[in-house]
């Protein structure tokens, strides 16, 4: 991938797009420069930004998921990561922007459309609202500019989402959310349709905050299982797991939702 790419902008109609090739990673910066994705040239199925790796970190609470939703392609760095180490999930990815994800795909930033791998192209409020498929991880991260898209927070999306997920999945939040008062009826809502299964975690250096909802808590799991767990997953993954698992412990109170 590395020796094909070379800096280019793109304009859509929902997107203003510069990217740049810098030390062997490609970054994806918006009209205003702020960071929106990051590749890895040499290895596009490492995760690269913090708040991913954070995202990502809801696999320690349900089993390896058969089929997975992603609302918010990007620039496919989530998409590499999960084809990379789940190879036999299924992967429906879902983006508005058509003409952005055509250019990457035609550039062999994203990979290519396969069994186990296909590209949506729809609004994701009117997917999640006229589905009728069933997953076992469904991840949010998409954005309007440079915040969370105000139709995400509202029940009735929280409650779409929650209808789209099986007895043994999750669904996992990548926010930015400027107004407390908006996230704190987006957290209420959410805590109100998954009965309490939450876990909420702020993400050091970046404004976004990761959220979890899990449909079906599982038998009890102490302290001693999750850093079991989050050993076993960091090694597969190469994801520092404890980091994150300490900051859910130091964020969400004991008994509260999913710990």
């Amino acid at each position: 991938m590395e020796d094909k790419i070379k800096n280019f902008k793109i304009e859509t109609a929902h997107n203003r797009i510069n990217v740049c090739k810098r030390e062997g990673r490609l970054e994806f910066r918006s009209g205003d420069n702020a960071l929106q994705s990051v590749i890895n040239l040499t290895n596009p199925h490492h995760l690269e930004l913090k708040n991913l790796e954070y995202l990502m970190a809801v696999l320690l609470f349900i089993p390896v998921p058969e089929r997975i939703l992603m609302l918010g392609t990007a620039a496919g760095s989530l998409l590499h990561f999960l084809k990379h180490h789940y190879p036999c999930s299924d992967i429906t990815t879902v983006d508005i922007d058509a003409a952005l994800i055509e250019q990457l795909l035609r550039k062999e930033i994203l990979p290519p459309a396969q069994p186990g791998l296909r590209y949506v192209y729809d609004d994701a409020a009117h997917f999640i609202s006229n589905s009728d498929q069933s997953y076992d991880l469904v991840l949010v991260d998409i954005f309007n500019a440079s915040q969370s898209p105000a139709w995400l927070l509202e029940k009735k999306s929280i409650n779409d989402l929650y209808r789209l997920l099986t007895r043994k999945g999750a669904l996992a939040f990548n926010l930015l959310i400027n107004s407390e008062h908006d996230f704190k009826r987006f957290y209420r809502n959410l805590r109100l349709v998954f009965d309490g299964q939450t876990l909420c975690l702020p993400v050091k250096g970046f404004e976004n905050t990761i959220v979890y909802g899990i449909h079906t808590p599982g038998p009890p799991r102490d302290m001693s299982n999750n850093i079991k767990c989050a050993t076993r997953l960091s090694e597969k993954l190469g994801i520092d797991l404890m980091r994150v698992l300490g900051v859910i412990y130091n964020t969400n109170p004991a008994g509260h939702g999913v710990i």
